[in-house]
Formats: structure tokens, C-alpha cells, sequence
């Protein structure tokens, strides 16, 4: 039996206890590849600074993300909508623009009286966040924050489309070994932004700013510190790859992908591809054509040190909280904006459904709350942020969205989430039925042929630094590399819907590849499926068997049902007598 912890009822006027400060941090492409949790069959990480902070938090190791991909999901989160209401599946639609004048959540603090600043990466940068002439980098300028964003001045540089000092070979290439040399000569963008924190910090305990917060008039802060890293290129200081000695980095497991999988399922990693390093390997990307052993260790090598660099840069910053007398009156909050693949299964990058691509780490620190540490296993989802954080460092909460699309798109303030406080108390009881991700596609034409002309997924590609050079991407991208607004919004396309849920005992990962924007407008065809995926996570944790061809069909209709009561579309799925049969063996 699932039980679930009822929502936070809407809180109306002033909370009974001071408001407290936000720091707000997040990482980019960061999988769930920590000290405390990592995925099986990679080396202790070297992560301090972070198995610190969350041996004081609440930490949410099957949290999911609700797009796994940069720019919807960092919209996803900061809006606490699913991508079907903020109507953005590329990297270059403005939510504002696609999908209706939602309030987000810096917004949300700034609005509530809170002084708001950040920098670095916290909204998709460029025209995904409203850039464009007068507001060349977006940022959601000026509705997010109380004065102008932070970015470095040195990201074009170290996207490396230029050689760089002692390393002529490393242009183009997916990861650098930084010397101490190259890195006193141009800083990394990382160090800058860190830096930046350290000094928006100093200056807020110079001006009284998020001090004394139980007096009348007291100013709380809200301080976004974004990191780049472990984004692709894989650049980090040399004296973090010494930390992993390249003889210890093992292969993946397995290198094949899952048996039975939907060809649809699949990535072809043109972000990773388009390296000119990698590019000449020749690697069509398709299942089975796995990268040579040495690039393989490499590669994975380059991750771990990029991901200690940001564990350095993260306790930069928490050092420098406690210095100034924050720690203690200080929500702080990190998350990875989507997880990545390493190889597992010869897939790299992001862009899928699949459980390495769709976890990733998040958690929330509560002064007075978390102290001592709370795990929680039970799923949740990236858009349970804002009401979270709502109700730790205010005391109110967000009013629910409606349970349906057109009618959410109409409401600037609302949720899809719930706070997920309660989970410091009962951590492993159920706080919702399902974590629900989704990825689109190019349209899936009957008889199981991928149009190529609609096929996204050879020019899905990442703009982390040169956000100025928006729409067309350089360096990291592939170079000419277009990125264009997602097939979904005007035309027809397949969105994969996937979900995590506790069945019986045991968690799930349920996946149907569907029609979208043919039959109904915006949304699915729950009809019309192209793809179907089951994996048992308690017998196979790393998804190597599709189990849906094999599966009892009490089982996958059950599984169906719940899938199809999304809850942006729960008023218009079928009910379970009416759900479509899917093939599968004879339930016992």
C-alpha cells in the first residue's frame, strides 16, 4: 500500500518566524556521482565539501528531473512546472514567450522582499532566458533579480575553441587538464563565479543584509550560485585529475544497450560527437558502436576531476557563509539540473529517459531541521523546489496548479510540486504516486521509421558559455551547429513519458514513447504508442533489461494507468476500466 503525506495547505498572511536567507546552488550535467551516493562501478569520489553539507540535509537520492536536458529542465525547476506547461523542450524557447508569465522562484523571494543576485549558470542563458537586444545574456532580466546577473568573462575561452597555453593539441577538445600556469594566466570561469560569491557575501555582511532577520525591516538574501562544471568540455585543474590515477578508472559494466530497449529510447550523443577530438573517431553513435577502452577511461576520468573541482568551488562558498555568521539563519539548497551516462550502456550524455539521465543529486539544508542528516529514497521531482524552499526560509506555501495544462498556463503563480519537508520527519514515506520525466523526439512515423528530417537529436546540442552567439552554437556545440525552437511547439513529434513509482515493494522505471501534437493539440495520444519500456530497479538497477515485452499485464496496466494521470494531463486520461490493452504475457 502507497501512502501519501497530504500538501501544505496555502498559508495566508505574515509567517510566525523570521524569514531566513537562500543560497541557492546549483552544477551543471552533475549525476548522481558523490561521495555519500554514486553509481555503481566508479571510484570513491573525492567530494568533501558536498558529503559535508549533506550530512546536514535533507538529501533526495531518487529525486528526477523533469526534462534531462539543460534549458527545460532548469525552466522546470525555477518554474515548478512540468515541460508540458512551460511548453519549453529545446534550448532556445523563453518560457515567458512559449508558455504563459509564470513566476519563478527567485522571483518569488524577490517579490517577498528578499534582495536577489546571483551568477553563473541558474537559467539556461541567452534567448532561453529572454536574451535577446538590451539583454544580451537573458537571465530572466529583469523579473528574477534585484540587480544584474554575474557571468564570467572568460567562458568563451575555456569552451575551447581556442588553443590554449602549453596545450596546442587541447583545442576542440572534450576535456583539458588545466596547468597552474594556464590557470594563473586566465582564470577559470568556475573560480570566477565562486569568487564573485565570496564577494556578494562579504559585502552583504558589510551592509547588514540578511542579519538580524527577526527584527521589523530586516533585508534576507537570496544568492544563485550556478557552476558550469561537470558540463562538457571536461575542463578542471590539473591537481584534481591527480585524484584519480588513470590506472584506477574502470569501463562501464556494460557497454550495450538495454536488452529489448525501443530503438526510439535511444541518444546518438552528437553534444559528446561533435568534439572535434571525438569526432575523429568516427563514431556513428548508434547502440553497439561504443568508444575505444582508452578515450572511454579518459573521458570518465575527466568527469570525476570536473566534478571535485566543483565540490572545491561549492566549499569556497560554504566556508564563506559560516565566516560571515550565515550558516545558521541560511536555507541552502543544491541540485544538478539533470544527471548524465558515462558510457553505461555505450550511451554518453543526457538527453534520454533512462534512470542515469533522469536522477540527480538535490538537496535542502534547514537550519534547526536537517542537522545531522536525513536520506530519503522515496521519488520526487525537480519542480518540488519551490514549494520547499517556500515553506523552510518563509513559512508559506505555493498555491497547486490545475490539473491541466491549458488552464495552468493561465495561472502566474502555482506548482506542480509539493513541499517536501515532511520527508525530514518520515523520510520514507510517499510524498507523491510517481516522479514524472518526458523527451521528445522527432516524429516516429508508423511502421517504426525515425523521419531524419525531424529527428532532434543530431543537432541537440549545448551553449554553456558562448551564450552571446545564440542561434547559432560554436565550440561546444559542433561548429555552425544550429539550435532551433523544438519540433513540438508547431508541429507534430513522439515525447517519451516516463515515471518512477513503488509498486507493491518495488520501484519501477515505465516508459511509453507517444504520439504528440498529431491527434490532440499540446499534448499526447495515449493511443498511439511507438515505444514501450519497463525495468525492475530492485532486480536491475542500472535498466539493462526492458522487461515490457515480458512483463504481466496486470502489471503493465496498472503502470499504464498511473503514467496516463500525469499530472498536467489527469483530466483527460482515461480511467483504468477504459485504459488501452497492452501486450504483455497472461497475469498468474
Amino acid at each position: 500500500m502507497l501512502f501519501l503525506l497530504a500538501p501544505t495547505a496555502l498559508i495566508a498572511g505574515t509567517p510566525a518566524k523570521p524569514k531566513m536567507n537562500v543560497l541557492f546552488l546549483a552544477a551543471d550535467d552533475l549525476r548522481i556521482q558523490l561521495g555519500v551516493d554514486r553509481v555503481p562501478g566508479t571510484p570513491e569520489m573525492h567530494t568533501p565539501n558536498f558529503d559535508t553539507i549533506i550530512g546536514d540535509s535533507l538529501f533526495l537520492r531518487q529525486a528526477q528531473v523533469q526534462q534531462a536536458v539543460c534549458s527545460p529542465t532548469r525552466t522546470s525547476v525555477l518554474t515548478s512546472r512540468y515541460p508540458d506547461t512551460t511548453r519549453v523542450w529545446d534550448l532556445v524557447s523563453y518560457f515567458r514567450d512559449v508558455g504563459g508569465n509564470y513566476t519563478t522562484i527567485p522571483q518569488l523571494f524577490k517579490e517577498a522582499g528578499y534582495h536577489t543576485t546571483g551568477g553563473g549558470k541558474i537559467f539556461h542563458p541567452g534567448k532561453a532566458s529572454g536574451g535577446g537586444p538590451g539583454n544580451s545574456k537573458g537571465d530572466d532580466a529583469p523579473y528574477s533579480w534585484s540587480e544584474p546577473f554575474y557571468h564570467s568573462n572568460t567562458s568563451s575561452y575555456w569552451s575551447t575553441n581556442q588553443k590554449q597555453p602549453g596545450c596546442d593539441e587541447c583545442t576542440g577538445h572534450s576535456w583539458i587538464s588545466v596547468s597552474p600556469e594556464a590557470e594563473a594566466k586566465i582564470p577559470l570561469p568556475d573560480t570566477q563565479i565562486a569568487e564573485n560569491a565570496l564577494a556578494t557575501l562579504e559585502q552583504h555582511a558589510a551592509n547588514g543584509v540578511g542579519k538580524d532577520l527577526e527584527k521589523p525591516g530586516a533585508a534576507p538574501f537570496f544568492l544563485a550560485v550556478g557552476f558550469h562544471k561537470p558540463h562538457l568540455p571536461f575542463v578542471a585543474p590539473s591537481r584534481f585529475h591527480d585524484l584519480y590515477p588513470l590506472d584506477d578508472i574502470e569501463l562501464p559494466g556494460d557497454q550495450q544497450p538495454p536488452t529489448g530497449m525501443p530503438k526510439v529510447a535511444w541518444s546518438n550523443w552528437g553534444e559528446l560527437r561533435n568534439y572535434p577530438d571525438i569526432a575523429a573517431l568516427n563514431n556513428s553513435g548508434t547502440p553497439g558502436d561504443v568508444l575505444p577502452a582508452n578515450v572511454t577511461k579518459a573521458l570518465r576520468r575527466a568527469y570525476y576531476a570536473a566534478v571535485s573541482f566543483t565540490d572545491y568551488n561549492i566549499g569556497l562558498v560554504m566556508a564563506s557563509l559560516r565566516k560571515h555568521g550565515y550558516y545558521d539563519n541560511t536555507v541552502v539548497s543544491f541540485w544538478g539540473d539533470h544527471g548524465w551516462q558515462l558510457g553505461e550502456h555505450g550511451e554518453w550524455c543526457k538527453h534520454t529517459n533512462f534512470n542515469l539521465a533522469t536522477n540527480a543529486p538535490m538537496f535542502v539544508r534547514v537550519p534547526g531541521r536537517t542537522d545531522g542528516g536525513v536520506m530519503s529514497s522515496t521519488p520526487t521531482e525537480y519542480l518540488d523546489l519551490m514549494p520547499t524552499l517556500a515553506t523552510a526560509a518563509m513559512g508559506v506555501s505555493v498555491p497547486v496548479c490545475p490539473a491541466d495544462a491549458t488552464k495552468s498556463r493561465k495561472v502566474q503563480l502555482c506548482t506542480h510540486g509539493t513541499s517536501l519537508l515532511p520527508l525530514i520527519d518520515a523520510p520514507h514515506t510517499a510524498v507523491k504516486r510517481a516522479a514524472y520525466s518526458q523527451y521528445p523526439r522527432g516524429y516516429q512515423k508508423p511502421g517504426g521509421q525515425l523521419t531524419v528530417e525531424e529527428d532532434d537529436e543530431a543537432t541537440v546540442l549545448e551553449d554553456d558559455a558562448l551564450f552571446d552567439a545564440l542561434p547559432t552554437a560554436t565550440a561546444g556545440d559542433g561548429v555552425g551547429a544550429q539550435l532551433a525552437p523544438s519540433k513540438c511547439l508547431t508541429g507534430k513529434c513522439t515525447m517519451g513519458y516516463s515515471m518512477l513509482t513503488q509498486h507493491n515493494g518495488t520501484y519501477y522505471r515505465y516508459t511509453e514513447w507517444v504520439d504528440f501534437n498529431v491527434k490532440v493539440a499540446d499534448g499526447p495520444d495515449w493511443d498511439r504508442v511507438v515505444g514501450t519500456e519497463l525495468y525492475d530497479h530492485a532486480a536491475d538497477p542500472m535498466e539493462n533489461t526492458n522487461l515490457a515485452a515480458s512483463a504481466k499485464k496486470g502489471l503493465l496496466g496498472t503502470l499504464s494507468t498511473l503514467l496516463h494521470q500525469h499530472p498536467v494531463w489527469a483530466s483527460s486520461a482515461p480511467s483504468a476500466s477504459q485504459g488501452r490493452a497492452i501486450a504483455g504475457s497472461e497475469e498468474a
